[in-house]
């Protein structure tokens, strides 16, 4: 389980989200408004099957691909050899035992040498989320304005509903974000001395 969506929108907002709540909703909206106009436009203009990201993942993939040996083991049962290791790779379950067909829908190195072995076509074995028509009805909607605060209808209310009583913690507040379980932080290296540790400001060994 994964917060990249959350983190992607968090590293956009750095300013927008110490604003206050009516702003920064409306900081929200102006970015989604133009993250959805941007990527629309984009999508209008894609000439390829899939999207360009997955566009690019496949040639890559078929390029790791050529120096794999394929050995059928029924019609729709494959043992692939890639480097000294064996890959079951199944068309009829769009599966190979690598688990990266499975998981992100699109079909491994393992797998193109095997569709492309038997002339088959590569893009009917992707999921429908990564084609380029998807991408632009994903975007396809319009993300419009709410007008001006002032000429909003604002319903009286007649009991005031006070904030929960609160206690400022001491220190100042956290703004780094909690980092995923498995993620690996990057250790800093000197472009100096090439050593890790520290940077070129407070090196203190010869240059290389």
């Amino acid at each position: 389980m994964t917060t990249n969506i959350c983190e992607s929108l968090k590293s956009k907002l750095k300013i927008d989200r110490d604003l206050p709540v009516a702003s920064l909703l409306e900081a929200i909206r102006e970015f989604l408004q133009r993250w959805f106009y941007e990527r629309r436009k984009t999508a209008s203009c894609l000439k390829s099957v899939l999207s360009s990201w997955a566009e690019g993942l496949i040639r890559k993939l078929v390029d790791e691909s050529r120096s794999f040996i394929v050995n059928p083991v029924s019609e729709v049962e494959f043992q692939v050899v890639d480097g000294g290791k064996n890959f079951l790779v199944k068309l009829n379950c769009n599966s190979c035992n690598c688990l990266f067909w499975d998981l992100e829908e699109i079909p491994c190195a393992h797998a193109l040498i095997v569709i492309r072995s038997l002339n088959l076509n590569p893009y009917a074995f992707v999921s429908q989320y990564y084609y380029a028509t998807v991408l632009s009805e994903t975007y396809g909607g319009l993300v419009r304005l709410i007008g001006n605060h002032t000429d909003w209808s604002v319903v009286e209310v007649k009991n005031n509903i006070l904030p929960l009583v609160f206690r400022r913690p001491a220190g100042r507040p956290r703004k780094r974000r909690i980092p995923s379980i498995d993620e690996v932080s990057k250790s800093l290296k000197c472009s100096r001395c090439k050593r890790a540790g520290h940077n070129i400001r407070t090196c203190r060994f010869e240059p290389i």
